[in-house]
């Protein structure tokens, strides 16, 4: 009889693991910041940033600009597209420091966004958290230390992303203008190029 019990729980678990959000379970997209591009290329790839500390009602985050492509209009003698990214691709970089627990951060009004949480390609990956390591010391990221990217899940639609952040932990500071703390990305394709579409954060 007892078998059966544990024959039949086991039945049941399976059934409601197959049920739960795989989201529940996986990690976001990882980038390194050398992925796309180094230090001795930042002008081919470091668009805007990194800022100073903003604030936005509950948290504070620091921001910066990339163009994933390698090609800064400015860099490349590009006058149609001065001030942007000559294909048109964007990553957004986010960094919160730690100390809010719970934290829902959206990101709003995104022009050319198409959701693709898969960690398993970051590189294709258009939402996700962005890792350091000492080839670029130029670009916002979370260096780890001791710690883990938390097990951020995601809410969107064609417009916007929610970043849903159960911790931050205390993340040791970067190297250069690395920064401290949680750092995320959002990316899009943006058609024409400029005027470039900055995402709203709330």
């Amino acid at each position: 009889m007892r078998m059966e019990k544990r024959g039949a729980l086991s039945i049941l678990m399976i059934f409601v693991l197959m049920l739960y959000p795989l989201s529940a379970f996986a990690a976001p997209p990882i980038r390194h910041s050398s992925d796309k591009g180094v230090d001795s290329g930042v002008d081919g790839w470091n668009l805007f940033g990194p800022t100073q500390l903003l604030s936005v009602a509950n948290f504070k985050y620091a921001q910066q600009v990339q163009c994933p492509n390698n090609d800064v209009a400015a860099s490349q003698g590009d006058t149609t597209n001065a001030g942007g990214c000559t294909s048109g691709a964007y990553v957004f970089l986010f960094q919160i420091p730690a100390g809010t627990n719970n934290l829902a951060v959206s990101f709003k009004n995104l022009v050319g966004f198409t959701f693709n949480a898969d960690p398993n390609h970051p590189d294709q990956a258009t939402v996700g958290a962005m890792v350091c390591d000492p080839s670029n010391t130029k670009l916002l990221c979370t260096t780890l230390g001791p710690y883990q990217i938390p097990n951020i899940t995601f809410t969107h639609t064609s417009t916007s992303v929610t970043f849903h952040i159960p911790s931050i932990p205390a993340y040791p500071a970067g190297t250069g203008t690395q920064g401290q703390g949680l750092t995320l990305f959002v990316q899009t394709q943006q058609s024409p190029a400029i005027p470039v579409a900055f995402p709203k954060i709330i």
